[in-house]
Parts: structure tokens; C-alpha cells; sequence
């Protein structure tokens, strides 16, 4: 009788399990504190400013607050606030330099109306983000952070942080905790869509539904004057290849591409053809990379 020994068993049973998947995550603040009725964001300049999440953390590493922890799709934003405003999220790469604190905009999200109740409110998102990255918010006020003039945890950018332009250095001292979390989802086909729950095919990144596993279909090829006339199942990218009997066999004219669209098309042949009989094999490339199997269309030009 074969025998098993008990860490072989252990290691089968392992195998046997499905691989785990990539989860989401949450990064930024945890959200364990209350939000304090905050003054102006940059009380000597008008207008809001960019709130900049970032952590100095005290001796007991309490409260805590991070960055993005890996590439991905932000697909929901949790907020406290200490009244009702209007906000809108941002994200921003920070390089500290000693005491100084340099931040750049780095993406923008949706704008957000807080109710201002002091409890969580939560809102949907579809936000690209890079490791690293921190939450930010564009607001008038401060009425999202906890801790007024304690430790620095936030950095106050006025005016906003806009793209493209340079790092710069914070507009007023840190203040509190930025009560701002985000919820992130890994994006496989790097589509711009959260794989969990806004993506139904990670594996495409044309298709957000289910996948796309339907080869186009290439119907009626002929010519017409010096074009090259044909039919599509759906959107694709088309290879041509025409091919002229001659002695019996078929030799190679030419090549053709094309992006065509669902129903009619035609291309171009640069030249007409001459008289004779042709015979032109055609592939079709949809966006999912779905390929037909190649077909030959008979055609002749008269005169």
C-alpha cells in the first residue's frame, strides 16, 4: 500500500486551493476621529485651497493616515466633515524636504456635497491613482479635519494645486488629521475601471461588461472603381490581401489595412486594378482582439 506522509497531504491540499485574487483596499485616514468646525482654509488668501493628506505621526503612531498602496482605481471616497460643503477630491504626490513639505496635483475625482452630519458619508468614484499618491481636497474650508493646530498631518496648498504645474510648498502651517478615505480596487487591464466592481472583463481593456469573445465577420467584398468594397459585422481593423490569377495560380498585388466600422465600408486602391480575375482574402481584428478566421472573396474587374 502506498503511503503519504502527513506534509505531503499539506502541500496537495494547498494546490488544491484556488489562487487568491487581487482585493481592494483603504488608504488614508481610518477615520477613528471626529471632525472640528474649521475656519477658512488659508485665511490671507481668498477662495479655497488644496488639503493635502499627510502623516507626522505622534510618539503612539496614533492617529494614522496613508498613501496609495499600490497602482489601481479608486472606486469609493469616505468623508467626515463638521458641516455642509462643497468639495472636490484630488490627488497629489508630496516630497518632503526637512520641514518642508512639497506637493503637486497629481488627478482629479468628482465633486462632493457633504451633508456636514460629522458621521461617514460615502460617495462612488472612478479615479486612476499611482503608489504613493495622497488624498487631497480642493475646499473653502477646514471643517473636514480632526485636531485643529495639533500635530501636522495636513498640509494647506492656496491657491488650489492645478495639473501641470511644479511642486510647491504649503501656504500656511499643517493642521489636523484630513478625515478622507478612499477605497481602491487593482485594474489588470489598466482600462481606467476598478476590476471588483466597475470592470466585468479585466482581461480586455476595450470591454467593461462581460468579455468580448465574438470574432468579426467580413461579408461581401467586390470592387467598385479603385476601391475595395465590403461589409462588417462590427467595429475592426481589416487586412486585405489581393491576389491576381494568372497562368493558373494566384499572384500577390497587394496589401491593404483598414479600420472600418459596423455595416458598409470601402478602401481605397490607390491605383485601379487591371482587367482580370482576383481573388482577395480578408481578416478582421475587432478592438477585444477577437480575429475571424480568414475568408476569400472571387472578384473580377472587366475592362
Amino acid at each position: 500500500m502506498n503511503r503519504i506522509t502527513v506534509p505531503a497531504l499539506a502541500v496537495a491540499a494547498l494546490l488544491a486551493l484556488p489562487a487568491a485574487g487581487n482585493a481592494s483596499q483603504s488608504f488614508g485616514s481610518q477615520l477613528k476621529n471626529s471632525p472640528a468646525p474649521g475656519p477658512a482654509c488659508v485665511e490671507t488668501t481668498p477662495g479655497p485651497c488644496t488639503i493635502v493628506s499627510y502623516i507626522n505621526p505622534n510618539a503612539d503612531g496614533d492617529p494614522v493616515t496613508s498613501p496609495a498602496p499600490a497602482d489601481g482605481v479608486i472606486v469609493k471616497l469616505r468623508v467626515k466633515s463638521a458641516g455642509p460643503e462643497t468639495v472636490t477630491f484630488r490627488l497629489a504626490t508630496v516630497n518632503k524636504q526637512g520641514d518642508v513639505v512639497l506637493a503637486q496635483g497629481a488627478g482629479v475625482g468628482p465633486t462632493l456635497n457633504l451633508q456636514g452630519t460629522s458621521e461617514i458619508e460615502e460617495f462612488a468614484a472612478r479615479v486612476p491613482v499611482a503608489q504613493g499618491q495622497h488624498l487631497a481636497l480642493d475646499s473653502p474650508s477646514t471643517k473636514m479635519v480632526y485636531n485643529q493646530g495639533g500635530d501636522e498631518f495636513a498640509y494647506l496648498y492656496a491657491p488650489t494645486l492645478a495639473e501641470g504645474q511644479g511642486p510647491r510648498a504649503p501656504s500656511a502651517e499643517g493642521v489636523g488629521e484630513l478625515l478622507v478615505q478612499a477605497v481602491m480596487e487593482p485594474d489588470a487591464d489598466r482600462d481606467g475601471f476598478g476590476d471588483e466592481t466597475q470592470d466585468r472583463c479585466a482581461a480586455q481593456p476595450s470591454t467593461q461588461g462581460a468579455c468580448d469573445t465574438s470574432a468579426p465577420a467580413v461579408k461581401r467584398v467586390r470592387l467598385a472603381g479603385a476601391s475595395l468594397r465590403f461589409r462588417l459585422s462590427e467595429a475592426a481593423t481589416v487586412r486585405l490581401r489581393i491576389e491576381k490569377r494568372k497562368n493558373g495560380r494566384y499572384v500577390k498585388v497587394r496589401t491593404l489595412t483598414s479600420s472600418g466600422t459596423a455595416g458598409k465600408n470601402s478602401v481605397a486602391l490607390g491605383r485601379a486594378l487591371p482587367a482580370g480575375r482576383y481573388r482577395v482574402t480578408a481578416v478582421a481584428t475587432d478592438a477585444a482582439g477577437n480575429a475571424s478566421a480568414a475568408k476569400r472573396f472571387a472578384v473580377r474587374r472587366r475592362h
